[in-house]
């Protein structure tokens, strides 16, 4: 099958990390171009990946008039996000963000909008789904192995210090930075949209950051389900990894995953009762086929020969972001914000 044509915006930061393990990797896509307002990143990546020079660009817009491609990949900050997908889509290519999709609600939706109008795919690179332990969770869920979902917490604490960065003096930074992959995960795991949330953010007195590292949510998942979160990116002592800890409350049983067995999850079994007969049984997390980037970039490919949207399309995306939206809503006003009313009204 020949490989689709892409053009990749942004080559430094982490665009680095796109071009060095997925872009140039892939099955799927040759690189085609690429871009970036940096002429050193230009050149770092474009040497690396051997990108002659005239297949190096400043503007998308450029790459766009002087090389044929079929899609855009744009790893870049999300303000820039919904002028990409104005150009991709107008001269009809296909387009995959990096998360979040957008820098707020408003330019999300009419993102959607632009794709369905030129109907072309929009696609959202929501990685932390193509873990395995979080796979595994979620075929947990869905097998029913231990019972009807009733309700479930995550717990996420790393002291990451971004000083002397623009998340130093971010405002909400772990929810506003970090928390859309937790809430997209929560979603695909049990299945579930969210569509209320109630959130708090604050400060520690020992925090570097000028604003709010910490954050508690309350969400409430379709089906009246309740779901908590608790995090800090200034929580010094026992940490999570960027996952963070779970617990999926069932009927017959708990299912977990933490820390201390990143590639594993656990079952627990106990009587009615106080009692004391608790059973764990640890479970591998079978590798996966395409993991991480490498598998949001297949699926961007499987969506564009197909037609056919990607479990992680940006309308799809809507609820993640929306969710991450309604929080800092509730958080900045102290209110329940229902998350569907939200987007709708973006």
């Amino acid at each position: 099958m020949n490989r689709l044509r892409l053009i990749q915006c942004g080559v430094g930061g982490f665009g680095r990390v796109w071009i060095d393990n997925h872009s140039t990797r892939s099955d799927d896509f040759e690189l085609a171009a690429i871009v970036d307002v940096s002429e050193k990143a230009l050149e770092q990546a474009g040497d690396k990946a051997g990108i002659p020079r005239h297949r190096r660009f400043a503007t998308l817009e450029a790459a766009l008039d002087a090389v044929a491609a079929d899609a855009v990949l744009t790893v870049t900050p999300p303000a820039v996000h919904l002028e990409h997908a104005r150009l991709a889509f107008s001269r009809g290519l296909h387009l995959m963000t990096e998360k979040p999709i957008a820098d707020d609600l408003a330019h999300a939706r009419e993102m959607v909008g632009l794709a369905r109008q030129a109907g072309r795919q929009l696609v959202v690179s929501q990685n932390y789904r193509f873990r395995p332990p979080m796979q595994k969770l979620k075929s947990l869920l869905v097998s029913g192995t231990v019972g009807e979902f009733g309700h479930g917490h995550l717990d996420f604490y790393i002291p990451a210090d971004f000083t002397g960065t623009f998340r130093q003096s971010m405002r909400h930074v772990l929810l506003v930075d970090m928390a859309i992959h937790h809430l997209d995960l929560i979603r695909c795991i049990t299945g579930r949209n969210i569509v209320k949330v109630f959130a708090q953010t604050f400060r520690p007195a020992w925090s570097w950051y000028e604003h709010n590292p910490g954050l508690k949510m309350i969400l409430e998942l379709e089906g009246g389900l309740p779901f908590s979160y608790s995090g800090d990116w200034s929580a010094r002592g026992r940490n999570t990894n960027w996952n963070g800890n779970w617990r999926l409350q069932c009927a017959q049983g708990s299912i977990h995953y933490d820390v201390d067995r990143p590639d594993e999850v656990s079952i627990a079994r106990s009587s009615r009762g106080f009692t004391h007969d608790t059973t764990q049984e640890p479970l591998k997390a079978e590798p996966l086929e395409r993991a991480e980037q490498s598998a949001t970039l297949h699926l961007f490919a499987e969506a564009i020969r197909t037609g056919r949207p990607a479990e992680i399309s940006g309308e799809d995306n809507l609820w993640s972001f929306g969710a991450v939206m309604a929080a800092v809503q509730s958080a900045e006003e102290g209110s329940v914000v229902e998350v569907q009313a939200l987007v709708a009204n973006a």
